[in-house]
């Protein structure tokens, strides 16, 4: 695999992207490199010269899986930060318990958070209520413990200002062996209104949080009494709508909806039938109006759909495309309403391809009866007396 892209190759690589003639695994089998090389490519995570971005933080621009951030993600996505850190006393170091580099703490989420994976320039970022760390931040330890992310031991600086810093280390004996931290009698000062820190942090709580805010941008909430259309991407072949919710992939966005009015998880609900009692079926399959769901029975379900016209039915049902209506339509008009000699059902269900009792209730009728045609010999016809057995 190659390590590298020249400049042309990587110009190259963002034209295919960009006009949509190669995926992103095409291009790395072109070029020999790795699928996670060209993704951070054309996201512009690397060779941001080339994006015109260079100096600048690159974050995800507050769009996720295709899906304007909520205040309610990044609330969730903030809080996942500080459930790594070790808070303790606004005096002492707050370590990180992550994943470490250097010394220093690494959260890589915080590169699509705030621009930067460094934890304390994560920390320090989010304690000032910001979006995007600045683009030339650099932050001093005033305590000189690298894995620190308290804010108030993290101040703005330049690199000989950092240098200064840990030569004055080396001169105190606290950059040999185990770091021992020192104490900052200085402490930055937060913003008047204080640090933005989460006091008590729920991630279950704050996560089915961001999961009901991303449920209703995906649905367009009208009056009361109307439908709420399912407008997000994600579909069933069924035609509900669905997303990641309590623990499951895909649930159905109507299902969603009910537990969400009623304060249950879909755990609560398993095994149970919620049936559409929409007053029309525009938007029966993919309304996720609460109040148009109840609880019922499959029979219920079925008997509401055919009433309504959105039961599936012949070729329009999954498992009826094989066989579409015209071709059960020509075997019926060929066995009752025949045009010289008359085929046997053998040779009808031959030629479909299906069994001859299947073919024997297509003609009586007693199956795809909506595919249209006669069920029955007619009367006035003596060649055609012969009953389908």
């Amino acid at each position: 695999m190659r390590r590298s892209l020249t400049d042309e190759q990587a110009l190259w690589a963002l034209g295919q992207y960009r006009a949509g003639t190669m995926t992103q695994t095409q291009i790395a089998e072109k070029l020999g490199a790795t699928l996670s090389r060209i993704n951070q490519l054309v996201n512009g995570k690397t060779y941001k010269h080339l994006h015109g971005t260079a100096g600048q933080r690159v974050t995800d621009g507050g769009v996720l899986y295709g899906l304007t951030e909520t205040p309610e993600r990044r609330r969730f996505r903030e809080a996942l930060v500080w459930s790594q850190i070790a808070r303790r006393g606004p005096d002492k170091c707050w370590e990180w318990n992550g994943t470490t580099r250097n010394g220093y703490g690494w959260a890589p989420s915080g590169a699509n958070l705030v621009g930067s994976p460094s934890a304390h320039v994560v920390a320090y970022t989010l304690a000032r209520g910001l979006r995007e760390a600045p683009a030339n931040l650099l932050l001093r330890h005033l305590c000189d413990n690298k894995p620190c992310c308290n804010p108030a031991h993290l101040r703005p600086g330049n690199l000989a200002e950092n240098n200064r810093d840990q030569a004055r280390a080396r001169r105190e004996g606290r950059m040999d062996g185990p770091t021992v931290p020192r104490v900052v009698d200085d402490p930055e000062v937060p913003a008047p209104a204080g640090w933005s820190i989460p006091e008590e942090i729920d991630l279950p709580f704050l996560e089915r949080e961001a999961r009901i805010a991303e449920f209703w941008a995906q649905v367009a909430r009208r009056g009361p009494d109307e439908c709420w259309p399912w407008i997000g991407k994600p579909r069933n072949r069924f035609g509900y709508g669905f997303m990641r919710f309590d623990g499951q992939n895909t649930p159905p966005a109507h299902r969603i909806a009910y537990v969400i009015e009623h304060g249950l998880t879909l755990a609560d609900i398993r095994g149970k039938q919620l049936n559409h009692q929409c007053a029309t079926g525009d938007h029966r399959n993919d309304c996720a109006n609460p109040a148009h769901v109840k609880i019922g029975t499959q029979a219920e379900n079925m008997a509401d759909k055919k009433l309504h016209g959105t039961m599936p039915l012949g070729e329009k049902h999954h498992m009826g495309q094989r066989y579409p209506d015209e071709l059960i339509r020509s075997a019926r008009i060929r066995y009752h309403r025949p045009e010289g000699m008359q085929p046997t059902i053998t040779e009808l269900a031959v030629e479909a391809c299906v069994a001859i009792g299947v073919m024997s209730r297509w003609l009586k009728g007693e199956f795809r009866r909506e595919a249209g045609g006669p069920v029955g010999p007619d009367p006035e016809c003596p060649q055609c007396s012969k009953k389908p057995v």
